[in-house]
């Protein structure tokens, strides 16, 4: 007696016999700690790590890898028909110095985007307590010095953005310095309200002085950039917020690697559920990757 063929099994014989092959690409991700969450396009991928994601179709896809305590990765990958790949991500944990690889021009994926800034980890209280100070400039990357006003010795915080804890009842002197630009200083308190202090400084470029017989105080600026140069933009926040480049909406963050013309720019980040909004002006080199990462609550 001859035994009926399941449905299944009938159509991998047919599949076979048409000379089918698998063009649904595939990624193999390797992620530290095993325990991390996946998700692709928003949604969680089950399991731990390695991940083997199975995809619908080639194309472009947004990967997410967070875990309590670690800072989330964010990451686009491109998949070719019947590609099958292997990646590995390990993520950094809160108060640890970030490592940002270069952007290459030949990178097949685009690169990670910075973190935002996050609050401060707790820590037990300084001297009764403390309180969150967040620095952010424009430019971004600027060193953020702190000393005590009875003390003659500042220390380095690192760059901006920053988040970092200060003693109650005590003043800090907060200095924020880039090369090319005039220092921003001010004497920072514990607020009157709430428990965090958001500064937000932007850095005028440095000013030179002609000779006596000059016509005097002249301002040191960029040489245009030549005519038709490109560079691109890259935004992430916290919240997510609308992005407007010049008055024009780009998208929601995280936006990733835009192209724009070469010059100054106005990017305006804003989110009106949570009543957030934020203005920056920036300058984009030619050929320059500028990335905009902002906390904003």
């Amino acid at each position: 007696m001859t035994r009926a063929l399941s449905p299944i099994a009938a159509a991998a014989l047919l599949a076979a016999a048409l000379g089918c092959s698998k063009s649904e690409p595939t990624l193999i991700l390797e992620v530290a700690p095993a325990d991390a969450v996946v998700s692709v396009d928003g949604y969680a991928h089950p399991g731990s790590s390695p991940h083997a994601i199975d995809f619908k179709a080639p194309g472009r896809y947004l990967l997410t890898v967070s875990r309590e305590g670690y800072r989330d990765v964010e990451m686009y990958v491109t998949l070719e028909p019947g590609e099958r790949r292997r990646k590995s991500v390990e993520l950094v944990a809160l108060g640890a110095p970030i490592a940002v690889d270069p952007v290459r021009p030949d990178a097949p994926d685009e690169p990670p985007l910075p973190p935002p800034p996050v609050a401060p980890i707790a820590r037990p209280p300084l001297d009764g307590g403390s309180f969150s100070l967040h620095v952010t400039s424009t430019p971004s990357g600027a060193t953020v010095y702190l000393r005590d006003p009875s003390e003659p010795n500042e220390r380095s915080a690192g760059p901006t953005p920053l988040s970092i804890d200060l003693p109650r009842r005590r003043p800090t002197e907060v200095t924020v310095r880039m090369r090319g630009y005039e220092e921003h200083r001010r004497i920072v308190v514990e607020p009157a309200r709430g428990s965090s202090v958001n500064l937000d400084v932007s850095l005028a470029a440095e000013k030179g002085t002609a000779s006596p017989s000059g016509p005097g105080p002249i301002e040191i600026v960029d040489p245009p950039p030549p005519a038709g140069s490109r560079g691109y933009l890259s935004v992430n926040t916290v919240p997510w917020t609308a992005v407007h480049v010049d008055g024009k909406a780009v998208g929601n963050t995280p936006v990733a690697r835009i192209e724009v013309s070469a010059g100054r720019h106005t990017v305006l980040m804003e989110n009106r559920d949570r009543g957030v909004r934020r203005k920056k002006t920036i300058n984009v080199r030619p050929d320059e990757h500028v990335r905009l990462s902002e906390y904003l609550e």
